[in-house]
Order: C-alpha cells, then structure tokens, then sequence
C-alpha cells in the first residue's frame, strides 16, 4: 500500500496492510537520530522509519527568531514568548521564560501589543511541498501551522496566571482569545488558497487535560473553545480535509465532544493519564474516531531496553489495532534524552506486528 492510502484505509476504520506510523519529536531529538544513522535531513530519517505522515507549512519569513550565539543564545516566537537554551551538553532544549502579557488585564494593553500577521509567511512553497509528498498523508506542521487557542494565551500571559485570567478577567480573556483566533482564521484562509483539496488533516492543537484530568471544563470548551474551533474548520471542511486533534493528558469526559466536533483522529494519548487506558478507549469509543500515538513516551521509550519496547509495541497493538482506527506513534513529543534504539525497536516492532 502507499502510505497514504495506508493512512486513510485505517481512518476508515478498516485493516490496513499494517498499522500507520507517527513521527513526533523534539527538533534536538531528530538531529541526534539523524547522526547516529548517518542521515542527512529529516525526510530521509521518515523514510528509513516508513513513517506515512510527512507535513507541510509555509516558509517564516520575517525577522530572526533566535538571536546571539552559544550559550547566549535567546530565541522569541511570533507571538513575542521568549525562550532560553537549557540543559548542557547533547541535552539543550527550549524553555519558556519571558510571558510578554504575564500581570496584564487591562483591554487597552491589547490594541498597543504587536500582534503577528500572516504576511510573515510565504504560502507559495506548499506547491511544491504537496508535489513531493503527494504519496504520503499530509498534516499541516506542529508549531505556527497548527492552529490552537489556550496553547497560545497560556504562553501569552503565563500557565500559572491562565485560569486566574480566565475566571476573574472575562472580558480581558475573551478579548485576548479573539486576538489568537483572528490570526488563525486569516492564516488558515492563505493557506487553503493554496492547498485547496490537497491537504489530508489539518492538526488543531491544545492542551484540556492533565495527568489527573480535564483543566479545563466542559463549559469553557462548550462556550469558549468549540465556537472557535468550528471556524478554523468551516474553509478545511468545504475542501474536504480531517480534523487531526492533539490534547494532551487525560481527556477521556471530552471525547464526545472532540467527536461531535468532527474530529477524526485524537492524539497522543496518554495512557496514564487518568482515564486514557487503551482497552477502555478501543471498547467505549474505537469505531467513532481513530486514536494515534500512545506507546509510553516517559517510561518505556525514554527509559527501558529495546525488548521492553518491542513487548510494550505488541502490547498495545494486541489492543488498539483490531479493525483499523489507530496509529502506532509515541504518547508525547520524543524527548533528547531518549535512547535511538528505543525509538528504531519501536518502529521495528510494529513494522512485523501482524493483524491475527
């Protein structure tokens, strides 16, 4: 099979020739796989993986997002969030430091803050992007090009201070989500002026729940995030495009909702997360949406033997693969420090696996 009639297949909730695999890590991560196989970019890494997914996005082209050298380095993204470099060694990654709206609740402050718009990207390079990669299922790509919502004002104004804000500053939040979703709504609309039907899934990415549960409720979904979410999605659905939904943590109570949505595929699913074990996901909701990740980020890939892997691969696939709906990739963003053979045994193991 190609790999995108592979993907599709299974969305369909049919039994494809195998089950579809995910790529999803940090930039750090895939550098380090790359020179331990002695690749030379990031296709080249998919392809040795037989990954089917490959994304797409417009070329930034605005001003340097990382700026000074070495250790000095500091890095802002199109939002005005500010990040340090951390760690040492082989293990640097980006943190969040600097909330450029962490202590603001007046409206005012919002009409001065110098907002990103789409002209900071050039659309026309998906032409030739959905050229190269018109046998695989294309995703818009995780970061600027995966509209979202909280994600965005939780960086905005400061996890710490986001419920606060929400409760207590109504007015200021409501304000302020407008803001996130009138840049995505203009980029989405340049986006699709150029894709038109050649996009597979669009990916919309939040963050609901966490390790206990939901943080948000069903009423702040109902009333604040769904009516926004139904306008990205007005211009994809008329060409004809899936809706791909991250959310990490434990978001089981949501589901009927990211399924009335309209979502075809969640990701990543945590399986410890409460509520977000596997058998009780396949059995209760397996044959309504197609699930995608969920082989432990944290535990298994980042800190047990190849063996351990290739048992936990099977593990789960004996679960989750039975009459298509799922996509073998990991629970959360592959971490630096995590061993390649863990990852290379993964897709090793689910490359043999076998519907019975």
């Amino acid at each position: 099979m190609q790999n995108k009639e592979r993907v599709l297949k299974t969305l369909n909730h049919e039994q494809a020739d195998r089950v579809p695999f995910f790529y999803w890590a940090v930039p750090e991560f895939t550098e380090k796989m790359m020179h331990h196989l002695g690749l030379s970019d990031r296709d080249a890494l998919l392809d040795y993986l037989d990954v089917d997914f490959r994304t797409v996005e417009p070329a930034y082209v605005g001003p340097d997002l990382i700026t000074g050298t070495n250790g000095e380095a500091v890095k802002k993204d199109i939002w005005g969030v500010g990040y340090r470099q951390v760690g040492h060694g082989d293990l640097k990654y980006w943190e969040a430091c600097h909330f450029p709206l962490q202590g603001v609740t007046d409206l005012t402050a919002l009409d001065d803050y110098p907002w990103p718009t789409v002209d900071l990207f050039d659309f026309s390079v998906l032409d030739a992007q959905f050229a190269k990669y018109k046998e695989y299922a294309t995703m818009t790509a995780p970061g600027f090009s995966s509209p979202g919502l909280f994600r965005i004002v939780q960086r905005l104004i400061g996890r710490e201070d986001f419920l606060d804000v929400l409760m207590y500053h109504p007015k200021f939040f409501k304000a302020l989500t407008q803001r996130v979703a009138d840049f995505y709504l203009e980029f989405i609309e340049r986006f699709f002026a150029v894709a038109g039907d050649r996009l597979d899934f669009i990916r919309v990415a939040d963050d609901f729940g966490g390790h206990d549960g939901l943080i948000v409720s069903n009423e702040i979904w109902e009333e604040v995030v769904r009516p926004v979410f139904e306008r990205y999605l007005e211009i994809p659905r008329k060409h004809g495009t899936h809706l791909y939904l991250h959310s990490c943590g434990g978001v089981r109570k949501l589901l009927p909702e990211f399924i009335s949505l309209g979502a075809d595929v969640l990701d990543p699913i945590q399986t410890r997360a409460a509520g977000m074990a596997p058998e009780g996901l396949k059995k209760d909701f397996g044959q309504m949406i197609t699930f995608c990740g969920a082989l432990d980020e944290e535990l298994l890939l980042r800190q047990a033997t190849p063996r351990r892997v290739e048992q936990g691969v099977k593990d789960l696939l004996e679960v989750m693969a039975p009459g298509g709906g799922f996509i073998l990739g990991p629970s959360h963003k592959i971490k630096v420090e995590t061993p390649v053979e863990n990852v290379m045994a993964m897709y090793k193991a689910a490359g043999q696996w076998r519907y019975s």
